[in-house]
Order: structure tokens, then sequence, then C-alpha cells
């Protein structure tokens, strides 16, 4: 079944009474504040609005905005006269995430280059008023700075006379078949006695399986090294047969270097063990000399180990105990490969071993191997962490990525593919702004 016709009749259907109501009564016009490629825009001309105003830093993004919706965004949000945008009745903004993010800075409201933009959607709040505002955002937003910033949030919108609420949501939670949480904000200056968060129970989640394009759509062929990789740790994984929640860290097997207390252990003591891989120590000559044959974690770190990561390194080593000779040969294919490539993360079926039947993604943690049914997070910083289809032996497709964002019924996307994973990594799901925006909006 193609996902993307299933996604967009059922929003159509969602929105069809929805739009009787709109076409009773004036059309509802919105602003759409760092505009991306317009998921806002997306889910509320569905439902029968106007977008009067958009906005978007790059240029790029800018470009297809206006090939996809006829309608050309300001740049800099920081340079527009808030008195210059068309009076709106709904603002919506999914203000850049990156400061407040796992995977970016974490700097929050601190960070200079985007943290304070909030200001920005204030500044265009205060001046027109709208009667409802919709923002999107990481589920950090609420946390960062001990929850200063998002007091700072609740009280700026207060003063301008908005009641503000919150809910973090997954499109899995709609039927989506991935795990991406984010927050989504409303504020509204007649109440919010009507708004009811959209319900989740009872939603049967499709398979990812159901959205991969079977035409000649043209996809990324996971590199040789990695295809090679793969192929390696699979033989492993074969090897091992009952695989655990502990990831594999290959660099540990036949390491005896202690895990406790490692800087108090005396040189002598440690020229006896065996470090990286169950390298000798014996010619060591200073600590220097040691931590050139220590495992990456233990070098970045001045011979401390992470306390998330311990657990693995005891598994690891267990494992290496009770298959040695096995180990020894195979571990000479991840001898000098890439750090994040001597790890695998099984996040995957326990009823299958065999890799090629999951979802694959190389992290910067390590190899992560994850249930077939889901899609990890889309992450707009790296491109490299794109989603593999490990039954097609092939990175998933940009029109399949956004399907995932409730996107696919745009025409044109960016052409270079780490362009279009980083803007669809910063989308906001159109599907779900659409059920909330239907309860919102009266």
């Amino acid at each position: 079944m193609d996902y993307s016709s299933h996604a967009s009749s059922y929003i159509d259907a969602s929105y069809a009474c929805n739009n009787e109501q709109q076409n009773r009564s004036s059309v509802i016009r919105f602003a759409d504040v760092f505009a991306g490629l317009g998921g806002f825009h997306v889910a509320l001309s569905r439902l029968g609005m106007e977008c009067v105003f958009s906005s978007e830093l790059d240029q790029g993004l800018r470009d297809l905005y206006h090939k996809n919706f006829g309608l050309i965004p300001e740049g800099d949000i920081r340079l527009v006269d808030e008195k210059k945008i068309p009076k709106h009745e709904l603002l919506c903004a999914g203000f850049p995430c990156q400061p407040f993010s796992i995977a970016g800075k974490k700097k929050g409201d601190a960070c200079p280059s985007s943290g304070k933009l909030i200001n920005d959607v204030l500044r265009i709040a205060a001046h027109h008023l709208p009667k409802y505002i919709m923002l999107e955002n990481v589920p950090n937003i609420l946390t960062i700075q001990n929850g200063e910033f998002w007091n700072y949030i609740k009280k700026s919108f207060s003063k301008l006379g908005y009641v503000i609420d919150y809910k973090v949501y997954s499109p899995h939670q709609f039927g989506i078949p991935q795990k991406r949480k984010r927050v989504f904000v409303v504020a509204s200056r007649v109440g919010l006695d009507h708004f009811v968060w959209p319900t989740t129970d009872g939603r049967a989640t499709k398979k990812l399986s159901e959205l991969i394009i079977h035409d000649d759509e043209i996809v990324r062929r996971i590199e040789p090294a990695k295809l090679k990789i793969l192929n390696n740790w699979q033989q492993l994984v074969n090897e091992v047969n009952k695989m655990s929640c502990n990831s594999i860290v290959a660099s540990e097997f036949g390491a005896t270097y202690p895990i406790n207390d490692f800087k108090k252990t005396s040189l002598s003591r440690i020229r006896k063990m065996k470090g990286s891989f169950g390298r000798s120590l014996a010619d060591c000559k200073t600590w220097a000399d040691v931590m050139m044959h220590m495992p990456h974690y233990i070098q970045d770190r001045s011979g401390k180990i992470p306390d998330w990561l311990l657990p693995s390194i005891v598994y690891s080593r267990r494992l290496y105990t009770l298959h040695p000779n096995f180990l020894d040969e195979w571990k000479q294919d991840l001898i000098g490969a890439n750090n994040s490539w001597q790890k695998l993360e099984w996040r995957g079926l326990r009823s299958s071993n065999d890799i090629w039947k999951h979802t694959i993604q190389f992290r910067a943690s390590g190899i992560r191997i994850i249930k077939p049914e889901f899609a990890p997070s889309l992450v707009a910083m790296t491109p490299t962490q794109t989603p593999i289809i490990g039954a097609k032996k092939r990175y998933m497709g940009i029109r399949e990525a956004a399907a995932l964002q409730s996107l696919d019924s745009l025409q044109y996307f960016p052409e270079k593919n780490g362009r279009a994973f980083r803007a669809l990594g910063n989308a906001v799901n159109a599907f779900i702004v659409g059920e909330i925006a239907m309860n919102l909006i009266h």
C-alpha cells in the first residue's frame, strides 16, 4: 500500500466537515513564520485557511515554498517590520529548535543565534494580537535552563492576553510510523475552554514497509564500506544468536584494562594488561603511550569511562569470554574502522537476528538496529544518519521520509539528499498540526 495516498486520504476525510464550516464563515488568515518546507501551510490550507505571510531564512527553502505554494516568503524575520505584515487570525511558528534539542547545542535561550528568535514571534503577536497562536518545537524547551525559558514564553504570552497550553506528541501516536517527540503549543485570546487536545487512543500505526515506494525512484544505495561493515556485524550476530539490550563494543574484545579506577592503577600494572581490541600494553613507557592504545571513549575523557557505557563494556567483555576464537578473527576487520562503526546498538526484534530485516541507522553513538515497523526520528543536523531500509539495502528516499512528516503531497523538495533530509528533519508534522488546528480554530 502506498502510505502517501493513505495519509492524504485520511487527512482529506478528517478535514472535510471542517472545510464546510470554514466555507460558511470568513476565511481564517494565517502567518507562517520560520516556514521551512511549509508543514503549517500544508495542514492549514487543507482546512481552507489562507496564508497571507511567510518567512524563511534559507534561500533554497524560500524558492521551494514559492514553487509549492505560490507565495514568496520574506527572509530574515528579524529584519521584517511587523507593521507591514498583513492582518491575520492565526500566527504559526516552528521556531528553530537546534539550541534546545538533544542533538543540538542545548544552550537554549542563552544561544544568541536562534534561542531568542521566540522574541520575534512575540513582537508580531504584540502588534497584531491574532486570535490564535500555534508553536512547535522539541520537548527540551520545557526543561532547558531549569524551565526558565518555558516560563519566559508562558509569561510573555500571558502579558499579551493569551491563555496557553501545550502537549507532547509523536507521529506514531497518530498512525504514522515515526517516533519523534515534539511539543505543540497553542495560545488563544478567547480562552481554551472550547479546545480539546486530539486523542490518540485506538489509532492503528501503519508499518514502515507500507510507505516504501516500489517504483524506480532515485535512491541512495549503501556505500560499499558500510555494506561490508554491516555484513561483518551480521556474522557476529549469527554467532552470538541471542541479542541483548546492551550495545556490543568491538574494541573491548580482548581488552583487560581496568574499567574502574583506571587512573589510580600504576603504570607497571597497566603494562601487564591489554588495551583496545586486546592490544598489548607491555611496550608502553609512559601514560601517553598507554592512552594511544585505549579505546576512543577512554582517550576522549582522559581515562574515565562514561557511566552509560559501562554495562555495554561489561557485556562485550563477557561475550568475548564465550566466543574468543571467533571474535579474535572477526575483530580484525573492525580495527581502524570509524569509531561509531565499532559499536552495535540492538533495538531490533528479539525474534529475528537478521540485520537486513530491520531499519538501520548509522549514528554518532554507533550502528543502531531498529524494529522494522518504525523509522527513527529524522535528524536535521546530520544527513549521514538517514535511515537505511534493510530489506532494500538502500537509504530511505526523500518522498518516503516526507510521508513520515505528512508532507508527501508537496511537489518540490530540495534536490540534494542532504539538504532534503535536513529540511525534513526540521519540518513540523502537517498531520498533527491539522488535527490540533481543527479543535482550536472556532
